[in-house]
């Protein structure tokens, strides 16, 4: 499968990349500085230059691909910035820049999405607990969250095959192979590996299944995994 990665970059990008890359899919990685991207030895993949707040960078890497998956996020840290620090990303980028995919998917006739947002959109918000809404209002992270609500609003008026990924916190550990995917908002653990959550995607890709669905995405314990033994 052809597939395009925007947001490539990213640690969450990254992860999906190189499990695309692992089932010898034919991946392109969409990223502001290719050059950061990783070299991994056995894997061939494209990478093309851009911002995805550029629809004329946007529609190259779009067109003639069989999927799109948008791991777009605001890399800036809300603390600094708010400290008078320059932004590292815009803060829009996952609403416009996902509107740009969205426009280039249209025009191509590529119709398959998965977006990765986050929870605590849309309907899960009213499940955080009162200490994540404290540290979330400590953070200054409201400007981040409100840009993935209005980035899902986009995805959900299209008319693509689209899939919205709401992972709860992410780490850098171990793939484990537990997750618990649910489109009716339920979670497990408060955190999810990022290897973990890219296989669900590549799955969810793959599989072809959870079309115009949100789903929440967490980590299990193997005692959640496996209640019985």
């Amino acid at each position: 499968m052809k597939v395009v990665v925007f947001g490539a970059n990213g640690r969450t990008g990254r992860a999906v990349l190189l499990t695309l890359l692992a089932e010898g899919h034919q991946v392109t990685a969409f990223a502001r500085d290719p050059a950061k991207l990783p070299e991994w030895p056995g894997h061939d993949f494209a990478k093309i230059r851009g911002d995805a707040l550029n629809p004329a960078d946007v529609a190259p890497a779009v067109a003639g691909q069989d999927a799109v998956i948008v791991c777009l996020g605001d890399s800036s840290n809300p603390v600094l910035v708010r400290l008078g620090m320059k932004r590292s990303t815009a803060r829009n980028i996952c609403e416009a820049g996902t509107a740009n995919i969205v426009d280039a998917m249209q025009d191509a006739g590529v119709k398959r999405l998965i977006c990765v947002t986050a929870y605590g959109m849309a309907d899960t918000r009213r499940k955080l607990s009162p200490a994540f809404r404290a540290w979330h209002f400590a953070m200054q992270l409201d400007a981040q969250l409100a840009d993935k609500e209005r980035q899902e609003r986009i995805v959900r008026a299209s008319d693509l095959d689209w899939t919205l990924v709401r992972p709860v916190g992410l780490t850098d550990g171990a793939f484990t192979g537990r997750w618990l995917a649910s489109a009716t908002g339920e979670r497990r653990k408060r955190t999810i590996s990022r290897v973990d959550l890219a296989r669900f995607i590549v799955d969810t890709l793959t599989g072809g299944g959870n079309l115009h669905e949100a789903i929440v995405v967490s980590g299990l314990t193997i005692k959640q995994a496996f209640p019985n033994d």
